[in-house]
């Protein structure tokens, strides 16, 4: 969730030379005295188990001013902090070195620009110092990081005290003297759906959240509830060490649950915490096309620039892509203000795009979104839906609602056209001349009588000619279909015969 609508960071202008540190990075320690003299050491909170959020902001700064008056990280420590739960510690930072103490109380005395009093109604410590900044790598303010007892790292945007818990509560905490958590697990495969078969090899990183050492850990890994790999791990790890548990590819063919869960730890020690040693993906049938001919309906929200997407084969190869390449593949909650960028959509925009697939098979459609909200549903009930062309009624799938990103595999079944005919130069469909003018032939070599019923489409999948149902002769003359008068451009014809439905493309030229 945005906390404000249009702007969204503020660049850091002094000449730097290094990179935004990357999630998961070891924090920098620092030991400073906040405004108020008082003593703060990052390394001992986290010794303490405390999960510290970090503010880096600069009081110039616009949207950090909008952030602050959201209250989001005010509601969070009055929740988490000292006189809450106590799980956590919040820190604000003014990180620019160009600007003085007094801006963080307004305009007197500020040498800059202040938009107002940053420390009355905070109740967490506030802290100026431009070297944390700077160690910390930041590229621009308001930049906040959640920092995990085991000392990594992970920046998150400008949302709510809610979702900031959200984050918070993925950091590995230690509790009792035996125990062990699961975390960054991996099911190996980006997409959720079977199409035909996926490969799953399911990966995660073994925590020990325990005081004494983590000898042993014995995992199973289950599909439908049958255990198809045990991995009987030891070692030792020390208080926060952790390894990375890795199983062997397996192949599934249908809907299933896969689960992946530590059985036991340190030879049936009794677990102070299981709550954090099993984790479940469902995979779901992939939808399918009973064409090759794919329109996709693109709706965007009040941010069209976030938006990405891919078309991808069963091999990972991009086939088709539309909208910000700025923003990428992999640029899912990670890139800020996007406003532009080579393919860009507007603002609420409807896009429609025809995805020719070159074969029967497996496909997967790759969504990216830059701010990581989805195209839906908080600024704008924006969407994707894919239509067969020869149906731009009837939704086959549809999505918007998602984070970061949204992957989604579907099958595409090659055309047929007569049930009993195997050898494909028997159901052949020839258009000539093509580019047409005036008449476009049909040629076919089928091997019965058949009634046949022709349409013509646009690139929207749109009928704009149909033309009456037509008995084909088997190896008869080429059929003459009139496109006088449609406007030059690419167009499909469609053939429907009882049992099957085949498009082929041709221009129209003037």
């Amino acid at each position: 969730m945005r906390a404000y609508p249009v702007l969204v960071v503020c660049l850091v202008l002094s000449l730097r030379l290094w990179a935004q540190l990357p999630d998961g990075s070891i924090a920098p320690d620092f030991q400073v005295v906040d405004i108020k003299g008082q003593n703060w050491h990052l390394y001992d909170l986290l010794a303490q188990d405390k999960i510290v959020l970090i503010e880096i902001s600069a009081t110039w700064c616009p949207p950090c001013w909008s952030y602050h008056n959201s209250q989001a990280l005010q509601n969070f420590y009055k929740v988490h902090g000292p006189a809450g739960d106590d799980r956590a510690r919040v820190l604000f930072v003014e990180g620019d070195p160009n600007t003085n103490l007094n801006c963080l109380y307004g305009q007197t005395g500020c040498n800059n620009i202040s938009p107002g009093d940053w420390v009355t109604g905070s109740p967490y410590p506030i802290i100026d110092n431009a070297d944390i900044a700077k160690s910390f790598e930041v590229q621009y303010y308001p930049t906040i990081f959640v920092i995990c007892p085991n000392k990594k790292l992970y920046e998150v945007g400008q949302v709510s005290a809610g979702d900031l818990w959200g984050k918070a509560q993925s950091c590995p905490v230690a509790k009792g003297m035996n125990n062990a958590g699961m975390f960054d697990y991996d099911s190996g495969s980006l997409l959720h759906e079977v199409c035909d078969t996926l490969s799953l090899a399911p990966r995660f990183t073994l925590i020990n959240l325990g005081a004494n050492p983590l000898i042993a850990a014995s995992v199973d890994l289950k599909w439908n509830g049958s255990t198809v790999q045990n991995i009987f791990w030891t070692g030792g790890l020390p208080l926060y060490g952790e390894i990375q548990i890795k199983f062997d590819s397996i192949a599934v063919a249908e809907p299933g649950q896969l689960t992946t869960i530590v059985t036991e730890i340190n030879y049936g020690t009794v677990e102070a915490d299981s709550s954090n040693n099993s984790h479940t993906d469902l995979f779901t049938a992939a939808s399918t096309f009973n064409s090759q001919a794919v329109l996709l309906r693109i709706r965007t929200d009040q941010y069209g620039a976030e938006t990405y997407w891919e078309l991808r084969d069963e091999q990972g190869k991009v086939l088709d892509y539309g909208g910000n390449k700025a923003v990428g593949p992999n640029g899912g909650g990670t890139y800020f203000g996007a406003n532009g960028g080579p393919g860009a959509y507007g603002n609420y925009a409807l896009i429609k795009d025809t995805l020719l697939l070159p074969a029967g098979g497996c496909y997967s459609l790759h969504f990216v979104d830059a701010y990581g909200d989805g195209m839906c549903c908080e600024y704008g009930n924006g969407y994707y839906r894919l239509y067969n062309l020869g149906n731009s009624t009837s939704i086959i799938m549809s999505g918007g609602d998602f984070g970061a990103y949204d992957r989604r595999a579907f099958g595409a079944q090659a055309t047929v056209w007569l049930e009993d005919v195997s050898d494909e130069k028997n159901s052949r469909l020839h258009l000539y001349p093509n580019p047409a003018t005036d008449v476009l032939y049909v040629e076919t070599n089928w091997l019965e009588i058949t009634d046949v019923r022709f349409s013509v489409l646009n690139t929207l999948g749109q009928v704009v000619r149909s033309f009456a149902t037509q008995c084909i002769q088997p190896n008869g003359s080429p059929t003459p279909l009139d496109v006088a008068g449609l406007p030059a451009g690419t167009y499909f014809l469609r053939a429907d015969v009882p049992g099957s439905v085949r498009t082929e493309v041709f221009v129209r030229v003037p």
